[in-house]
């Protein structure tokens, strides 16, 4: 009787640990392992943007391309052995010119467009932290959680007001390529090869229009009407109108620059292709 009771007290001081295990400690590491991870996967991304961006300045002083860059990113955070499984995560890369990212220009008077865009985008569904998605759009990193979203990093675009006139500077990366989408938890690599990069300037004496299409509307709205009046513009050099999708989640964004004076416009297109690690 007596060896019965001392085996069922154990077996309770067991399960009361295994239950402390699991409904706080896992929790608690899952959560430290999936921030950590989000941590690594923005300064990732940031890495990607460091690498764009001096492909493009490489070009311009050598006149041809660097050779390709590698770019690791990894997809999902590590579990807990034993206990929790790690947390995928989903990446996918989408070319310009698509439904969801795209970026169009529109000056002379309409006769002279320029069209392209894309984005590569992490989604990770994060089970005790928050979930969140991490995209790379028009030279840009964008942060997105279900509560909001926001620029971590700006794109390439200025404004200098002379008189009544503006000179805009415009970075436009646009991806070309297959679109993909890669899940998992472990590493994958991003080949990163640069195909055309170039600077024109165009003398537009007239409006010039950005259309940007993106799933990310809020965070280009908040950063657009924070940028122009801190560069010197004012509410009669710009009008800004926007048309969301509920459905689809995809806003259109299409900004008007008025008496703009020139246009200096640096493009580059660039492929990503995936490498396993």
């Amino acid at each position: 009787m007596a060896s019965t009771i001392g085996t069922i007290m154990a077996l309770l001081v067991f399960l009361s640990l295994m239950a402390l295990i699991t409904n706080s400690y896992v929790p608690a590491w899952m959560m430290d392992n999936e921030r950590e991870h989000m941590n690594q996967v923005i300064d990732q991304f940031g890495g990607l943007k460091g690498k764009v961006d001096g492909m493009v300045v490489q070009w311009t002083i050598r006149g041809s391309p660097s050779g390709p860059m590698y770019a690791p990113i990894s997809l999902g955070s590590s579990g807990v052995p034993l206990f929790a499984s790690p947390t995928i995560g989903i990446l996918r890369t989408v070319p310009g010119s698509s439904s969801t990212s795209s970026v169009t220009m529109t000056f002379n008077s309409g006769g002279t467009q320029t069209i392209g865009g894309g984005k590569a985008e992490l989604y990770c569904p994060n089970r005790y932290y928050v979930q969140q998605w991490l995209a790379y759009e028009n030279g840009a990193i964008i942060m997105k959680q279900e509560d909001g979203q926001t620029l971590l990093a700006y794109p390439g675009l200025s404004f200098t007001k002379s008189g009544d006139n503006v000179n805009v500077q415009f970075t436009q990366i646009d991806l070309v390529g297959q679109g993909m989408t890669i899940s998992g938890s472990h590493s994958i690599g991003l080949n990163v090869e640069m195909y055309y990069a170039g600077t024109q300037t165009y003398n537009i004496n007239g409006n010039w229009v950005l259309t940007l299409t993106t799933e990310y509307g809020q965070a280009w709205e908040t950063y657009l009407k924070d940028i122009l009046p801190r560069q010197g513009l004012d509410a009669t050099d710009y009008s800004m109108t926007m048309r969301s999708s509920g459905q689809t989640g995809v806003t259109e964004i299409e900004l008007t620059i008025h008496n703009v004076n020139a246009l200096t416009l640096d493009q580059a297109t660039v492929s990503m292709t995936t490498v396993d690690t």
